[in-house]
């Protein structure tokens, strides 16, 4: 089936130890609870950095490691080429039936009958058909919770799928495959989202629905886990503060963990003359008296600032900006080698700079900066949101809009390439083989394909229609179809088992086009065959 890899359980983002208590065991209570009439979704709201992953990350693996009957999916933004939302439950379903051999075995009938139920998009069919028919049938076997963790919906992509999931989750679809009565009464969902309109006008008022606001939890009690996790972040550094300045940083946090990671980062970072940790943790309690996003805002910009002298601002900001654009337009996370590969071939004047030493430094703010298998991506989403709202980063922003024209030149010319698309570029012995039989095939597809060509072969359609029309551009695109290239690139997606994007890719190639068909720059031929091309695909 369809399944959304790296959307699970991970254990690095858990609570410290002793923090988050109350809030913690009144989960535990509710999802233990036997209660007639016991809610079967909790949704816990909070603003961006209150710690919503936290909690959920530790709800899960508290349930797995007592060996409970559960799944944990996280949305994330800078997955949403993956459309997670499409796979939201293929996957729970999935982990569900890796938990147990009851619903593995009705899971396993479900898709036998209805071989279509293993990709459809449709979510209200993955609901019923995956996840309500097979649980009625294991709940008459299993006692125990079942809990399924969705986190961070507000991340989940489009608006429409949002909405469905959404209306779903309330029971307010218009059929009766969306009503949790369905369900058995030990079924749970914890469910985190920032508290945005449309969210909690389709959930506030429903009565399976509880709500959790950790912007409504006392302050008092977050402050004292807050300190805590100070002091454990400053462990080493013990011998220059005491309790009053984890105090003092705890009661500027104003509730918010995000700030707290971040604050301690920047006291322990590097020291300059002058300037040492006690200077720094002075800095950040006096820096400012804003709350909340604000708060958060403060600390992006000091951070940024202490990487980029005053002296060295005027010319690093632009090369700042440049990459991080790079990072924040790519549909798919990239490690550092790949970043780089595909910015050797950015038009000219945009590459004339080593890629890790803009990144290398944001370590506080980024994933992969000092591992060369990671993705870099920014560790907490409003990070994200800092730098593409210009009036929040100022001149820190990044338009990664601007950056689609630069990684569909990228694209194309890594496809075309000495590394680039070639004929049988897996080196497969016997042509007559399916890929299926094919030994080892995924190890020689990740020898042959490395990260920057599997991305172009993939995405370049996209950043291609994301791009105005331009004759440069175009050219390339003409390029791509002369020749055999079109034929290796679709070998490459057989065997990387994305041939279906191909259809969507062309799709979208037809569509920017049509912009010129009517000019001779373009024959007639080139849209005849991508829409052949495309016919071909779909049967």
């Amino acid at each position: 089936m369809e399944y959304a890899t790296g959307a699970g359980l991970n254990t690095s983002k858990i609570c410290l130890p002793n923090t988050r208590q109350d809030l913690l065991k009144d989960i535990q209570n509710w999802i233990s609870s036997t209660e007639e009439g016991a809610p079967r979704i909790l949704w816990l709201s909070g603003t961006a950095g209150k710690g919503k992953s936290a909690v959920a990350h530790t709800i899960s693996s508290w349930y797995i490691e007592r060996g409970g009957l559960g799944s944990c999916f996280c949305f994330d933004r800078t997955q949403q080429a993956d459309r997670r939302q499409d796979k939201t439950f293929t996957t729970i379903a999935s982990d569900l039936a890796d938990c147990n051999p009851i619903v593995r075995r009705a899971l396993a009938q479900a898709v036998r009958d209805h071989n279509g139920l293993k990709r459809t998009p449709d979510i209200a069919k993955q609901w019923q058909e995956l996840i309500i028919s097979p649980i009625n049938i294991a709940s008459k076997a299993i006692a125990a919770p079942v809990l399924i963790v969705i986190d961070a919906l507000d991340e989940s992509g489009e608006a429409n799928s949002q909405e469905q999931i959404l209306r779903l989750l309330a029971g307010k679809l218009n059929t009766s495959t969306s009503q949790l009565s369905e369900l058995p009464a030990n079924f749970r969902i914890l469910l985190t989202s920032r508290p945005l309109e449309d969210i909690h006008n389709t959930l506030h008022a429903v009565p399976h629905v509880h709500h959790v606001s950790l912007d409504a939890i006392s302050s008092a009690s977050t402050e004292l886990d807050i300190q805590l996790y100070i002091s454990h972040e400053l462990e080493d550094l013990h011998h220059i503060f005491n309790d009053a300045h984890f105090k003092a940083l705890a009661l500027k946090s104003d509730g918010l963990f995000e700030w707290a990671r971040l604050a301690c980062e920047y006291i322990k970072g590097t020291n300059k003359v002058g300037v040492g940790p006690v200077g720094r943790c002075k800095a950040v309690i006096t820096g400012t008296s804003e709350k909340g996003t604000r708060l958060l805002d403060d600390i992006y910009t000091r951070i940024l600032r202490d990487i980029m002298p005053e002296d060295e601002r005027k010319e690093a900001i632009p090369v700042f900006c440049s990459v991080m654009g790079q990072v924040l337009a790519s549909l798919e996370p990239l490690p550092m080698p790949a970043l780089t590969a595909m910015r050797l071939y950015f038009p000219e004047g945009t590459c004339d700079y080593e890629i890790d030493r803009v990144l290398g430094p944001l370590g506080s703010l980024l994933t992969g900066t000092s591992d060369s298998d990671t993705p870099i991506r920014p560790l907490h989403a409003s990070f994200y949101d800092f730098l593409t709202d210009e009036s929040r980063s100022h001149d820190f922003s990044v338009d990664a809009s601007a950056v689609h024209r630069d990684l569909a030149f990228a694209s194309l010319r890594v496809m075309d390439s000495k590394r680039g698309l070639r004929f049988n570029i897996c080196s497969l012995e016997n042509s007559y083989l399916p890929n299926s039989s094919v030994p080892d095939l995924e190890k020689q597809v990740k020898e042959s394909i490395p990260a920057e060509l599997s991305y172009s072969c993939r995405f370049w359609g996209t950043h291609v229609s994301s791009t105005s029309f331009g004759s440069p551009l175009a050219k390339g695109v003409e390029a791509f179809f002369d020749g055999e290239r079109l034929l290796w690139w679709l070998e490459a997606l057989a065997l990387m088992r994305s041939l279906g994007g191909s259809v969507v890719t062309l799709s979208y190639i037809a569509d920017w086009l049509s912009v010129r068909r009517s000019s001779s720059f373009f024959s007639q031929q080139i849209l005849t065959s991508s829409g052949v091309v495309a016919g071909s695909c779909r049967v």
